[in-house]
C-alpha cells in the first residue's frame, strides 16, 4: 500500500471510529472505500497490522503533520485558502464519555462507586459499616434504580444518601482508620462531592440549594470523570469540557502559521 492510501484509510478510520482490524475489513469489503482508494473490486486489501506500523513510522520520522502541510499548500496554490488574515478562537463543547446525571443520580452513583472501591480494597474494614438496606440502595448502578415518587420522598432519599456518605467519610477519617483509605480516588471524589452537595450541622444533613451550590464550572458532574463539568452555550447543555478551536487560519504555501 502507498503511504497516501494508508493516510486516506487512517482518515476514514477516524471519521467512522473504527479499530485497525475493522478498518482493514472495510478496505476489503466496501465498494465506496475501494473507489476512494482507487482499488479494483477484487483487491484483497492488507493486514490490519500495517496501519499501526504506518503510524509508528510516521511518528518515528517526525512526519505526522507532513500530509496536512502538503494538503494545505496545494489548497493555497488552487486559491481555496487565502494567505494572511487573522486567527480567531471560539469555544466548542466536547462530550465526556460518561452518562449525564441529575443531582440525585450523581450523589447515589458517587457513593456507590466509593463503596465498590472500598469493598475491593478493604472488605473487612467496610463490612461493619453497611447493612442490608445499603445493599438495596447501592447494590446496582443508580441509573437502573427506580426513584421514589413525590418531592418530599425524593428529598428524604437524597438526605439518606447524604447521611450514609458522611458515615463512610467519618469512618475513613477516624484516627484508627488506615491512612491509605483517604487516598483511594473514589473516596476523594466522595469527600469533594459531599462538600459541594450537602450541609451538615446541628440540624442534620441537608441538600444545598440554588445559590448555595458551587457554580457549574467548579462542581463535579460525574464520579467517574472528575474533570468533566456541566456547561451550557447558546441553549445547549452537555457534560464534558470546552475546547478553544481556531475558526480561521493564516496559511502560506510552504507552512502553517497563526497568531491569536
Amino acid at each position: 500500500m502507498s503511504p497516501g492510501a494508508l493516510a486516506l484509510v487512517s482518515v476514514l478510520q477516524y471519521a467512522e471510529g473504527l479499530t485497525d482490524r475493522q478498518a482493514a475489513e472495510q478496505v476489503r469489503a466496501r465498494i465506496d472505500w475501494k473507489f476512494l482508494l482507487g482499488l479494483e473490486l477484487d483487491d484483497p486489501g492488507f493486514d490490519f497490522s500495517v496501519l499501526s506500523d504506518f503510524r509508528a513510522r510516521l511518528i518515528g520520522h517526525g512526519l505526522e503533520e507532513h500530509v496536512l502541510d502538503l494538503v494545505l499548500a496545494r489548497c493555497s496554490e488552487l486559491g481555496l485558502l487565502r494567505a494572511g488574515g487573522r486567527q480567531r478562537t471560539d469555544s466548542t463543547h466536547v462530550l465526556a464519555a460518561v452518562r449525564t446525571l441529575n443531582r440525585m443520580e450523581f450523589v447515589g452513583e458517587t457513593l456507590r462507586a466509593a463503596l465498590e472501591a472500598l469493598a475491593a480494597a478493604a472488605p473487612a474494614w467496610l463490612s461493619p459499616l453497611v447493612n442490608a438496606d445499603w445493599a438495596k440502595r447501592y447494590g446496582a448502578r443508580i441509573d437502573s434504580y427506580r426513584f421514589p415518587k413525590g418531592d418530599n420522598v425524593r428529598q428524604e432519599w437524597a438526605e439518606q444518601v447524604g447521611r450514609d456518605g458522611f458515615t463512610i467519610l467519618k469512618a475513613v477519617y477516624a484516627p484508627r482508620a488506615p491512612a491509605w483509605l483517604r487516598e483511594v480516588p473514589a473516596v476523594r471524589v466522595l469527600r469533594r462531592a459531599w462538600v459541594e452537595q450537602y450541609h451538615r450541622d446541628g440540624e442534620g444533613v441537608r441538600w444545598r440549594e440554588g445559590k448555595d451550590l458551587p457554580p457549574g464550572r467548579r462542581r463535579l458532574s460525574s464520579p467517574h470523570d472528575p474533570d468533566a463539568r456541566y456547561a451550557t452555550k447558546r441553549g445547549s447543555g452537555w457534560c464534558g469540557y470546552k475546547a478553544q478551536t481556531p475558526t480561521t487560519q493564516k496559511v502560506t504555501s510552504s507552512s502553517r502559521s497563526s497568531r491569536v
